[in-house]
């Protein structure tokens, strides 16, 4: 169970004012101050619920302090390396010790939940934070989104026969319980005609999800960047793949204790809930603001590129002479092994004024 009194005061809302849009089911389950999964600390990690590349090995955090020396060299000047969605501040406690005298890189973090804001502040006090990214000054450098669109909370749609569209909703069953139920969608056309401008194609009975918040995020951040790259990864595909046939029941799901489910209603607030991200959606945000895009590649070709098959190589030779390197070694592969993170995470690289962007979608030597 979920250790709060959520799901009580779910129901009662259910109860008191009707069947609730999953986009609040999905905001409530992860931002509620008093019960929602994000406001209370060790979701991220090898004993959490999830890993992510940022928090699994220092090896990332010294490929994104590789990206920022070549960035401050690019624009000849002190650089920002800001982590947007910084949990619990993994990933600024990596990059804050891998810091060299005199690097001319100051770190940043924007965390929403005040929980773990706090717990980062406590792990990184050199980095300073801010709550969102509206309240960043504008930047020169590198901003990073690690697995922070699909923590954006989505409505939940299906395709009706006529062409026409449901939205889902939660509601409680007879035992009680949470179920979905589905009404109609009064702006269902205006939400997938931007889809279908994309390429997207839908199916009779099709499952899908759209989130409303990802184009002013994307604009947010674009908008705070003077001259830099911007890297988002996160699970997702680009528009035409995203909504195809493959995937015709969508892609929400719940992760708990390294096990993933579709039940995404059960239990809220024990759960991390997350859909995949349209990152067709994004790069057109982000080109209307003025950024260059250069597309969409894995985390291990943007890792390698980045210096860590270098390290890879020499770990390699360590791992020869003793088991503790041998370990170390293939931690630091499942950044970028096949089948697992390195391919399954997507990266999309889009940068303002620095000229570096080509560079970090390229395999070493290409």
């Amino acid at each position: 169970m979920s250790g709060s009194d959520l799901p009580a005061r779910l129901a009662a809302r259910i109860a008191r004012d009707g069947p609730l849009r999953f986009d609040a089911f999905q905001e409530a389950a992860l931002y509620d101050p008093k019960g929602g999964y994000y406001e209370r600390p060790g979701r991220v990690g090898r004993t959490g619920d999830f890993v992510t590349g940022a928090s699994w090995h220092p090896a990332f955090a010294r490929a994104l302090r590789r990206v920022a020396k070549r960035l401050g060299e690019a624009l000849g000047g002190p650089v920002d390396l800001v982590d947007v969605g910084a949990g619990e501040g993994e990933l600024l406690r990596f990059l804050a010790d891998e810091a060299t005298p005199g690097d001319g890189v100051s770190l940043r973090g924007v965390e929403t939940s005040s929980v773990r804001r706090a717990a980062a502040v406590r792990r990184v006090p050199e980095a300073l934070f801010a709550p969102s990214a509206e309240e960043l000054p504008r930047l020169r450098g590198l901003v990073v989104g690690y697995e922070l669109i699909d923590a954006l909370p989505v409505r939940a749609l299906r395709i009706l026969p006529d062409g026409e569209v449901a939205e889902r909703h939660v509601s409680l069953g007879p035992d009680g319980r949470f179920v979905f139920v589905e009404t109609p969608c009064a702006d269902g056309e205006a939400l997938l005609a931007p889809l279908r401008a994309r390429g997207a194609t839908f199916e009779e009975g099709q499952l899908l999800e759209v989130r409303p918040g990802a184009p002013a995020l994307a604009r947010t951040l674009a908008g705070r960047l003077e001259a830099g790259l911007l890297l988002l990864f996160d699970y997702g595909a680009p528009t035409r793949a995203l909504y195809g046939p493959a995937r015709r029941r969508g892609t929400l799901e719940a992760f708990r204790a390294h096990e993933v489910t579709r039940d995404v209603v059960s239990e809220p607030g024990s759960r991390d809930l997350t859909a995949w991200v349209d990152f067709g959606e994004l790069e057109e945000e982000l080109r209307s603001a003025g950024m260059t895009v250069h597309g969409l590649v894995s985390q291990s070709r943007f890792l390698a590129a980045s210096g860590v098959a270098d390290e890879l190589a020499a770990a390699a030779e360590a791992a020869r002479s003793s088991a503790a390197a041998a370990a170390e070694r293939n931690a630091l592969a499942k950044l970028i092994a096949p089948g697992g993170m390195g391919e399954s995470l997507r990266v999309l690289v889009a940068e303002r004024e620095t000229g570096l962007g080509e560079s970090l979608i390229r395999w070493p030597g290409v």
